[in-house]
Order: structure tokens, then C-alpha cells, then sequence
């Protein structure tokens, strides 16, 4: 088999191949006879029709399987030979039998990018300093206190700073009333027959919408009062973003927070069966694993950052495109479930895809460099590993394994699966091989929780 390869800009290459007649022939033998074998035709027994009939009975098809064959050959030798990394086939210019017996192809193929690794041997990487200290545990339980609050109704008295005030009200935007300018679901922002908002204890602290509950402060029930706000820009309901609204607000009732004593009994209420010193000892635990693990994300986010960073190729424009359209997908997903409205997603869509193209150009990098880093390290996945990740995926689905592994075949999810536990192989051999300072977190970030950062992989 004749190869020629000449390698084009964004991860393509043009390759010219013609396969010998000996080759050809060899394999349309194989197919007619496999054909002959197979084929039922009226006045032959099965596998006994002459092959001079198969041939021409099924040229077409033979010629089709043949070419198909062929082809497949020629990808795979061509993969083996030149060292390509085959991802797709991006254009088939010619594919022809020619009169000397002969089978001649020339195609453009996607590649591989072609790269050297970064040096990632003790990859230095900062981590902000974290520790469970006593203060957090006490702003915990705090939250707790809070959680199992009980409130008890004040016969008279004014609306004071962590009281509840049970309201009824009605909303407009200049006459107009918000139920029409509302649907169903976000009715509760136009018109409540009672409401619960609690006054604020401090100016960081927000209830229900910003600048209503502050208003409340100092009345009593009964009283009614015309509160007006201006709704923020990037409010929900894109109709009302950035509006003047009023409310005619009615005080119906004004309930005290009462807080449980932090002691067994509100431990009781937070683990049943544990002591105050056991809760606050599992408390500890959970938030020192979750400490890990943003430690550890943090970590993953600069070696992938020192990865890509470090080296510099072309990348499959299909590849880049596809994982795009992922980004876009899953953030125009994310404005809808925050609220923003279709007007406002289109209104910002050239940012929306900027950014959905630099996550991807980064993200599908990443996936490259790891993949040669596995390739070169010997890290490999195995079938129990597979079997086992597909097992415990059931389970959190509640679905029997037998038909989940069977969707999952179905939709090429095994091959996601293998490729995701590898990529975490990587992941976790890298950060076995870090160099890890240890540095203050800034001043405006919590020092109990430290930073948090969203993998690229």
C-alpha cells in the first residue's frame, strides 16, 4: 500500500493512497465468496450458486462492501504507518477503482494535535491556608439555631430587626398591577394574601425582594403602607428588570424568633441519638472533608492551568465546535434556571458565545494534554473499573444495571465512561506530584472555606 501524507494546518492532513490490485482482488475473492455463501436466489441451493452469477447479481453491493473495506484498511495503515491519530474523516475527494486493478483514495482526515508535553513534574501550585477553628464550628451552630427557630405571635408592639412580619399585599408598576404583567408561577412577586418576610438584622442580609423588608421596620399590625422599590437590572422577570415598583402592604401579624440554647437538645434535634460534643465533633469532620476538596480543586485548577498554559498546537475545529455548543447549551441551561429570560439571553449571546469558546478551546487543550500524559505514563483503564463506575451509577439512578449498562451501550456511554475515569487517573497522579505552597487567602475570601474554583476537565 502506497502512502503519501501531507499535513495541513488545524490538526488535518491530505493523504493520497493507492492499494495494490493483488490486495483488491483479494479481498472482492473473499466478499463474493461470502456473498455466495449468504445469497438466496431462486433455482439454487443455499451456497451452491456459481460465483460468476453472485458477481454480477450483486455487483453493486459487492463494490460498496468492497470500497467500505478498503477504505477501512487504508485508515488503519495509514494510522499505524504515519503515526496520525485518526480522529475522523473530514472529506473524501476521490475513491476509485482504477483500470489497472488497483484502488486509489485521497481524503482529508482529522488528526491528533501534534505536540510536546510540558514539563509536569512537581507542578508548584498555591493553595490558601484552611482550618476548622472553633469560631466557624460556633457559626454553624449559629445557622442551626436559626434553623430550628420557633416564632411566637406579638399581640401589639413595632416591627423590630429579626422579627417576622406576616403581610398581605398588592404590587403594581405604575397603575398597572403586576398579575398582569406576572404569570402563574411568579404570582407570589404581584399579590399574597400572607407572606412572611423577616426584617433584616443587618444591611448584607436580603428578604424577599431588595429594599421591601427594611420599610416594614417600626409597624405595627394593622397598619398599612405604600412601599416602593426600584427592582435590580438583572432582575428575573426581564419586564420588570430595572423598574419602579409599589406595594400596598397591610401588617396582619408580627411574630418573635425564638432560638434554641445550643446544648444536647438542639444536637438531639441535628443527629438524633448524638451529645452537642459528638455533633460538634461530626460537624468538624464534614467541614474539614469539604475543605479537602476545594484544596483539591484548587490544585487540579492550576495544574490544568500549567498544563495548558505551557504548550501551544492546533485543535480539531470540529472538536472545539461541538464542545462549544456543549458550553453554550449548558450556559443558556443555567440563565433559565437563575431566572433571565429569553429576551436577555439573546440580548447578550455574542459575550455567551466568546465565552462558551474560550471554555472550549481550554477544556478540549486540557483533554489532549492528559490523554498524551496517560499515553506516556502507561495510565490505563480496565473493564472491572468500567464495570464497577457503571454499578455505582445504577445505584445512585435506582435503576436495575442490567438496563442502565444496556442504555448506556446504546448511547456510546461506556467509551464516555472509560475516557472520564482516566482523565480522573491523570488528574490524581498529577496532583500526587505537585509542589504545594501554602499561602493566606486573600482578605475577602471566608479562611474557613477558602476559594472556590470550577474544574476545566
Amino acid at each position: 500500500m502506497n502512502i503519501s501524507v501531507e499535513r495541513l494546518p488545524d490538526c488535518k492532513a491530505k493523504l493520497t493512497i493507492e492499494i495494490p490490485s493483488d490486495t483488491v482482488e483479494s479481498e472482492r475473492t473473499g466478499l463474493v465468496n461470502a456473498f455466495a455463501q449468504q445469497a438466496k436466489l431462486p433455482g439454487y441451493r443455499p451456497g451452491k450458486i456459481p460465483k460468476s452469477v453472485v458477481e454480477k447479481k450483486f455487483s453493486g453491493q459487492i463494490n460498496e462492501e468492497l470500497k467500505d473495506r478498503l477504505m477501512r484498511q487504508a485508515w488503519a495503515e495509514a494510522d499505524q504507518q504515519e503515526k496520525l491519530g485518526i480522529l475522523g474523516i473530514a472529506e473524501v475527494e476521490r475513491q476509485m477503482f482504477e483500470a489497472d486493478g488497483t484502488f486509489s483514495l485521497i481524503a482529508e482526515v482529522v488528526t491528533q494535535p501534534d505536540f510536546d508535553l510540558p514539563d509536569y513534574s512537581e507542578i508548584p501550585v498555591e493553595v490558601p491556608k484552611m482550618e476548622v477553628t472553633d469560631e466557624s464550628l460556633d457559626n454553624v451552630f449559629e445557622r442551626m439555631r436559626q434553623n430550628f427557630a420557633e416564632f411566637e405571635d406579638l399581640e401589639d408592639g413595632e416591627l423590630k430587626p429579626a422579627n417576622v412580619a406576616v403581610i398581605s399585599y398588592v404590587g403594581f408598576q405604575g397603575e398597572t398591577p403586576l398579575t398582569e404583567l406576572v404569570d402563574e408561577e411568579n404570582n407570589p412577586i404581584a399579590v399574597s394574601d400572607e407572606y412572611w418576610v423577616k426584617i433584616p438584622e443587618n444591611e448584607d442580609e436580603q428578604t424577599f425582594l431588595p429594599g421591601f423588608a427594611e420599610q416594614l421596620e417600626g409597624l405595627k399590625i394593622n397598619d398599612e403602607k405604600e412601599v416602593e422599590i426600584t427592582l435590580p437590572e438583572d432582575f428575573g422577570i426581564e419586564d420588570l428588570a430595572g423598574k419602579g415598583v409599589r406595594y400596598n402592604v397591610t401588617i396582619k401579624g408580627i411574630k418573635e424568633q425564638k432560638l434554641p440554647e445550643i446544648d444536647d437538645a438542639l444536637a438531639e434535634k441535628i443527629e438524633p441519638g448524638k451529645t452537642l460534643e459528638e455533633v460538634r465533633e461530626s460537624i468538624r469532620e464534614q467541614m474539614g472533608a469539604e475543605q479537602e476538596k476545594q484544596k483539591q480543586e484548587v490544585i487540579t485548577n492550576q495544574i490544568l492551568n500549567h498544563l495548558t498554559g505551557s504548550t501551544e498546537f492546533d485543535l480539531p475545529e470540529h472538536i472545539v465546535f461541538n464542545e462549544t455548543q456543549r458550553h453554550v447549551n449548558q450556559m443558556v441551561m443555567q440563565g433559565y434556571q437563575q431566572g433571565m429570560g429569553q429576551e436577555v439571553i439573546e440580548e447578550n449571546q455574542e459575550q455567551l458565545l466568546q465565552s462558551a469558546q474560550a471554555r472550549a478551546s481550554s477544556s478540549v487543550k486540557a483533554t489532549f494534554v492528559l490523554e498524551k500524559i496517560a499515553e506516556k505514563e502507561s495510565i490505563t483503564v480496565n473493564d472491572d473499573e468500567v464495570s464497577q463506575r457503571v454499578m455505582m451509577m445504577a445505584a445512585q439512578a435506582q435503576r436495575p444495571v442490567k438496563k442502565f449498562a444496556r442504555e448506556l451501550r446504546d448511547r456510546n456511554g461506556f467509551q464516555e465512561i472509560r475516557h472520564d475515569i482516566l482523565v480522573s487517573k491523570v488528574l490524581e497522579f498529577l496532583r500526587g506530584n505537585v509542589s504545594v505552597t501554602e499561602v493566606d487567602p486573600p482578605a475577602e475570601t471566608d479562611a474557613e472555606t477558602g476559594s472556590e474554583s470550577d474544574s476545566a476537565a
